[in-house]
């Protein structure tokens, strides 16, 4: 990324060489890399590549991850880093009016409650009126060392800069709509667009699937149960630990996949309910990384987890993947899977655990129908071409 002297001195941009005559949205979001909105917005990116809107992304802050920045540079998007580390501070509020004014979008889409309030209000006193919200989430992310009293003013600010900002309030999962309204959202304004799963880079693979066992020294005969998430107690790790103590005095064969941190990363729940653990060889830790289509077809069930979700991408790359799914009755889980895997309750281990057991025991045919019925549905109900012309 280049330095554009009419910007302030810590933010970059990237942009088209040749001017644009198509009509312009503006996208805000805080981060490009690391979870399923900004998973999300980069396959967004990729299939509305040969749209009529011209995209521009207004990163809050894109370090360490240059190379999705130029991810999006390839799909013809013009790119800012405003290389800020908090969203609530006036600096960022001006910054981001600055950039607005400077490229005049037609309309501004925000991504994520504080990327909400604050982009709302720099959209509005930028002259822009055609403001659309994301939501991503059933619960509003409350930041470390926030106190109740900062975390209950900023709901109240969401509630009603949410009548008076937006003109559509875009939401990826049915449960979240509804939790919102609770909140005091406008249920008028509300749009459901599910995500998309790219079909072709999740799909089954019998080859990636020996080479990623080979890569971890699993044999090719174990059960394996695959976890792909932050490793954040909203994900609830202490009771896949607790579930994986349940499965191992059954099937001490089982072995565990954890993609998306490494040990060390654990919080203090997670560790213990993992030094609890008979085995604990059993679990495979695979760092946070782009390629997870390769680690899905080596598992035998995959398994979320969580206490709260809203529309969870992993459950959906899992089915277009063709892996039978154990899921925790969190956001959309049950909508999505419905007769082609397990919900259970939220927190229950030992529910947990039965789930697993009970589609490692299916037969070989049982399991090939549940793989293709599940990828069928996947594709049908959840393509990322669908969701792009939804958004469109």
């Amino acid at each position: 990324m280049t330095a554009t002297p009419a910007m302030p001195a810590n933010m970059s941009t990237t942009r088209d060489a040749a001017p644009s005559r198509r009509r312009k949205v503006l996208h805000f979001i805080p981060a490009i890399g690391g979870g399923g909105a900004e998973n999300f917005i980069r396959n967004l990116m990729a299939h509305l590549r040969d749209s009529p809107w011209q995209q521009v992304i207004l990163i809050v802050r894109a370090r360490p991850h240059e190379a999705f920045v130029e991810q999006l540079r390839d799909h013809g998007c013009i790119v800012y880093d405003l290389d800020e580390t908090a969203l609530l501070n006036p600096r960022v509020w001006l910054a981001v009016r600055r950039v607005i004014l400077r490229e005049a979008p037609d309309v501004v889409q925000t991504w994520m409650h504080h990327a909400d309030f604050i982009g709302g209000l720099a959209a509005l006193a930028a002259g822009v009126h055609n403001i659309v919200w994301g939501v991503r989430a059933t619960e509003v992310h409350r930041n470390p060392g926030d106190s109740s009293l900062k975390t209950g003013l900023f709901h109240q600010a969401l509630r009603w800069s949410s009548k008076l900002l937006p003109r559509k309030i875009i939401a990826n999962s049915t449960v979240a709509i509804d939790v919102h309204c609770s909140m005091g959202y406008p249920r008028s304004k509300m749009v459901w667009i599910p995500n998309g799963v790219n079909a072709a880079r999740f799909a089954p693979n019998e080859n990636i699937r020996h080479q990623t066992r080979a890569e971890l020294a699993i044999s090719g005969k174990a059960p394996v149960v695959g976890f792909v998430g932050r490793f954040h107690p909203v994900k609830d790790i202490a009771c896949f630990f607790r579930a994986a103590a349940g499965l191992q005095a059954i099937r001490p064969e089982a072995r565990f996949v954890m993609v998306g941190g490494v040990e060390s990363e654990l919080y203090p729940e997670a560790r213990a309910a993992f030094e609890q653990l008979a085995d604990r060889d059993a679990v495979y830790f695979v760092p946070f990384g782009s390629a997870t289509e390769r680690y899905y077809p080596a598992f035998d069930v995959f398994t979320l987890c969580s206490k709260s979700e809203a529309f969870p991408n992993v459950v959906l790359e899992a089915m277009a993947t063709g892996i039978p799914c154990v899921t925790t009755d969190a956001g959309d889980c049950k909508t999505m899977l419905r007769d082609l895997g397990e919900v259970v309750p939220v927190g229950d281990d030992a529910a947990l655990a039965a789930g697993w057991d009970h589609m490692l025991s299916l037969w070989q045919q049982q399991l090939a129908t549940l793989a293709l019925a599940s990828r069928e549905r996947a594709l049908a109900d959840y393509s990322m071409e669908r969701a792009a012309r939804q958004f469109e």
